[in-house]
């Protein structure tokens, strides 16, 4: 891979959502709700798979053109659920889930992987695709561990995958695309990455939906079950 043992990765620069927190808790409750409130005539996890493959669709879109606020794209592809599934609903049922953002919880591991991370001398530096605001509410769920950096594509004016908006945080922190280990759960956060010449590990939770692989995605370099083997990496190419 090009890098030098006792020297890479500088930085592990993670994703946040779905990769350090259960943002995606927050879809499941609220598509259950929502069919609930509706009774619907399909289950929660069948509305859900619509609902994620509009915002999923809707946000590469966005990648492409200007920066939408996150919030917006979430209720553009719930409107087209409720489209799909011959649903009355409104746009302000998106409170389903914006209402439970204060609730996203850290991943078992996160708290303790990333301070075993940062205590082998690399920087951790936290970056989402999604209101500032809102990450903030999931960084204070840590009770000791502070990140060396939190950005929102929000504040860098571009989406993932799109290449300006990885460049934002390294210019942010002063690092170069070789001194970083990228991190992330979603194919397209992975494959932005990636084309920055970015060394990439993705990760694959047990009974996380699979987002989807589209032909000519590149696999990352690394596939990982947890965020402890992010710290076997390091620990491999640091002092291996």
């Amino acid at each position: 891979m090009g890098v030098l043992k006792g020297r890479w990765p500088r930085a592990i620069f993670y994703d946040s959502k779905g990769t350090l927190f259960d943002w995606p808790w927050t879809w499941r409750q609220a598509a259950h709700e929502i069919v609930e409130k509706y009774g619907a005539p399909v289950d929660g996890d069948q509305f859900l798979e619509t609902w994620a493959k509009y915002f999923e669709a809707f946000h590469r879109r966005a990648a492409a053109y200007r920066y939408t606020p996150v919030s917006d794209l979430v209720q553009q592809a719930l409107m087209t659920a409720f489209k799909m599934h011959d649903i009355e609903g409104s746009p302000d049922d998106v409170h389903f889930m914006l209402d439970l953002q204060d609730q996203v919880q850290l991943f078992p591991e996160t708290e303790a992987a990333l301070q075993e991370q940062q205590d082998l001398g690399v920087k951790v530096l936290i970056y989402s695709d999604v209101e500032r605001k809102y990450l903030d509410m999931y960084v204070s769920k840590f009770k000791t561990f502070k990140p060396d950096f939190v950005g929102t594509t929000d504040q860098a004016g571009f989406h993932k995958p799109h290449p300006k908006t990885y460049y934002w945080v390294l210019q942010q922190t002063g690092l170069d695309v070789r001194d970083v280990l990228y991190c992330a759960g979603p194919t397209f956060d992975c494959q932005g990455a990636m084309a920055l010449d970015m060394i990439t590990a993705q990760i694959r939770r047990s009974g996380m939906t699979r987002d989807t692989f589209l032909p000519g995605d590149t696999p990352a370099d690394y596939e990982i079950d947890d965020l402890h083997g992010i710290t076997e990496i390091i620990r491999r190419n640091r002092f291996g």
